[in-house]
């Protein structure tokens, strides 16, 4: 299934790619996070790996709320990058395969910013798959949060 969403911001996309690509601000702009969790190296880059943490008061969060993620590509030239998931419990158990991809293209003084969420579901879990693209205004929503915290920033 593939589900994408994009919206204008009004800087560029050096500062939106800047904001974008430091996984700790994670939680000012997705909704379910509540905490990101760096891997052991530290560094953002192409193989690392980082945990989200559901913010248990949200609606859509579980008991099983912690998902893990390795960044598998990045171009910073092009502003883009590519999150898969490596978690297979919790949430993640109705995935066979998820990744996101984060573009943003410089259109008249500010940032087209796109994201894409392409994932396969288990066969067990194959029923869940209306209900996640009727869920797909759930990027939207990101992305607008997004839209307005780096807007705010001086």
């Amino acid at each position: 299934m593939h589900l994408e969403s994009s919206i204008r911001i009004e800087r560029p996309p050096e500062r939106v790619w800047s904001f974008l690509s430091e996984v700790s601000n994670i939680p000012k702009w997705d909704r379910g996070v509540a905490a990101v969790a760096h891997s052991a190296r530290g560094v953002t880059g192409v193989g690392s790996e980082f945990d989200t943490v559901a913010d248990v008061d949200a609606p859509s969060a579980h008991s099983s709320g912690r998902m893990s993620y390795r960044i598998a590509d990045v171009d910073p030239d092009r502003h883009q990058c590519r999150v898969e998931l490596t978690s297979r419990d919790g949430n993640a158990r109705y995935f066979k395969h998820a990744s996101w991809t984060f573009r943003a293209v410089g259109v008249n003084g500010g940032t087209l910013l796109t994201c894409s969420a392409d994932f396969g579901l288990r066969v067990r879990w194959l029923v869940l798959a209306p209900v996640l693209y009727v869920m797909r205004r759930a990027i939207t929503n990101d992305l607008r949060r997004l839209k307005a915290v780096v807007e705010a920033q001086s």
